[in-house]
């Protein structure tokens, strides 16, 4: 019995996986649909070419927010692949957010791009979480992109479209 302790106590403990407000890449649609309606938010979706994805737009109210998040989703087999949600805000702001997400998931990548563009990305497990803080003017223009790579890298080559 004190081995079996040893070796759970010695077991890495797994992270916890890379999110944003409650949303996360490779979360099932049905699941992020319904924490933007909570909030008071929107999305719709549309076909494309592909079978296999979708294409959804909407934007969703923020406590704490002037402007509403403008939100894409790029959805793979009803899971998120690609979340990217959108705002203006102050610069403290996007500073308070990537402060609490270093806290939870430990020191990112940080880029600046020529003193306008600042970036800092977390990546775990083949997911990415990326800030980006571009300086446009008084208000920050700040976009949190989620990335599920297994998700996306599954897909393989497009499906052909179907005749009608």
């Amino acid at each position: 019995m004190l081995l079996l302790l040893v070796a759970i106590a010695a077991s890495p403990q797994q992270p916890p996986p890379l999110t944003f407000f409650g949303f996360r890449a490779g979360m099932a649609m049905a699941e992020a649909r319904s924490l933007i309606t909570k909030l008071g938010g929107s999305l719709s979706c549309k076909k494309t070419s592909d079978s296999r994805l979708r294409e959804c737009t909407g934007s969703m109210p923020f406590p704490g927010l002037v402007r509403p998040f403008a939100v894409l989703v790029s959805s793979v087999r009803d899971s998120v692949g690609v979340m990217v949600l959108s705002t203006n805000i102050r610069e403290g702001d996007t500073r308070a957010w990537v402060r609490a997400l270093t806290q939870d998931f430990g020191k990112p990548n940080y880029r600046m791009d020529r003193g306008t563009r600042e970036s800092w990305q977390w990546i775990r497990r083949g997911q990415m979480l990326r800030v980006v803080m571009q300086r446009p003017g008084v208000h920050f223009e700040t976009a949190v992109t989620l990335t599920h790579g297994p998700l996306l890298d599954a897909l393989g080559p497009p499906e052909n479209k179907k005749p009608d």
